[in-house]
């Protein structure tokens, strides 16, 4: 069995520091505001020891977006060898500097303090029957004396913590505590239980919306079986929060850690957006949504759209279409002219002619008229000269 009394001993020692500061300020050392508060403090504590370590896994989770292509390409490449697999992805993480455990590491901290606030608390509702032993006179052994001084609290302060009451509830209670042992820890079951439930409710809305900030400002979306996950998760860890106080036997003090705890994330988590925001530089490449790509090569409304590889004809730079026909259907006429007329000076009839041409050119992208009408159908060879 693994003893862990001197970590029960150092959250004590840290919460009694805590207890004796209020007490310094004026607050009543035996009441539940004092212990409470001490509590809080304590979580505070705690997590701004972690604070750092959290920084850390933020830098972890976006160093793992980033290695996300490269460990896809690898898993694809490997698929069938998992040791290559690996063995290439722990090169790479050896590369980059990665280090996977500093993602889980604020998690592993954080266990063991929420162990040893339990333990303790449990430690001072089982201090209560030995208090009232002494307070009633009867005899007490040796071994149970030893109890009330345990972690570092001294026999007054465990019998003060196992009294202190929050609004009439027992910071020693829980939820499911029969009606004998609230009432033997000095309160009554409607106040506990009316007590601890609103403290469950705030808890799971603050781990909620902690999801939902960390969801909306995501840089990428998870798709598809991920996504499932995601959007059951959402809710499942809310309700586990709120399930934990009512399922569980856990104190009403280890309830305000936790309600504290779960705080502290929130406005950890908004602090987190507002000054460590995503870097979009180091942001993996997102793929191109279906149809984006055609919406760029597709032609304005009303254009003709441009096949690749061919360049749409046009008429030179400089002219304009009509005169460009004109000259076209001159020199056809010049090619074909019988009479060898075409080198001769241009008559005032040609000039009609010329502008008879350009009020009968066609539009862009008609075909010309050629001059004497349509052209006459080519003479078909007959069947007998195409069998010679």
């Amino acid at each position: 069995m693994i003893h862990l009394d001197f970590l029960y001993t150092a959250v004590s020692w840290v919460l009694l520091r805590w207890h004796q500061l209020f007490t310094a300020v004026g607050l009543d050392k035996d009441g539940g505001l004092n212990w409470a508060l001490s509590i809080v403090f304590l979580v505070i504590t705690a997590r701004v020891l972690l604070f750092r370590f959290f920084i850390k896994q933020v830098h972890y989770q976006r160093r793992m977006m980033q290695m996300q292509p490269k460990l896809n390409a690898i898993k694809q490449k490997y698929k069938d060898d998992r040791q290559a697999q690996q063995r290439e992805m722990m090169k790479l993480q050896q590369e980059e500097g990665f280090n996977p455990l500093a993602g889980c590491l604020p998690m592993f901290l954080q266990i063991p303090v929420f162990i040893c606030l339990f333990h303790v608390l449990r430690h001072l509702a089982n201090s209560v029957s030995i208090a009232d032993k002494l307070a009633a006179g009867q005899p007490v052994s040796n071994s149970e004396l030893k109890k009330l001084t345990l972690y570092s609290f001294t026999q007054s302060e465990t019998i003060s913590g196992a009294k202190a009451k929050l609004f009439g509830a027992p910071l020693a209670a829980s939820f499911r505590d029969s009606s004998d042992t609230i009432i033997r820890l000095g309160g009554t079951v409607a106040t506990t239980r009316w007590v601890i439930l609103p403290l469950l409710l705030i808890s799971a809305g603050a781990t909620l919306a902690t999801q939902l900030m960390s969801r909306a400002n995501a840089p990428t979306q998870p798709e598809g079986t991920a996504a499932s996950i995601q959007r059951i998760m959402l809710w499942v860890i809310p309700l586990g929060v709120l399930a934990s106080g009512l399922l569980f036997n856990f104190p009403l003090g280890v309830l305000l850690y936790w309600f504290t705890s779960n705080l502290w994330t929130l406005a950890q988590q908004a602090y987190i957006i507002k000054y460590h925001p995503h870097d979009p530089a180091t942001l993996p490449a997102a793929a191109a949504p279906p149809g984006a790509v055609g919406k760029t090569l597709a032609p304005r409304p009303g254009a003709k759209p441009v096949r690749p590889g061919r360049t749409p004809a046009g008429p030179p730079a400089g002219s304009n279409d009509a005169d460009g026909v004109i000259e076209g259907v001159v020199a056809e006429s010049a090619d074909v002219d019988p009479a060898g007329t075409a080198g001769a000076a241009a008559s005032p009839s040609a000039s009609g002619d010329a502008a008879a041409l350009g009020r009968n050119a066609p539009r862009p992208g008609q075909r010309p008229n050629r001059p004497g009408g349509n052209r006459p159908a080519a003479k078909r060879a007959s069947k007998a000269k195409k069998r010679r």
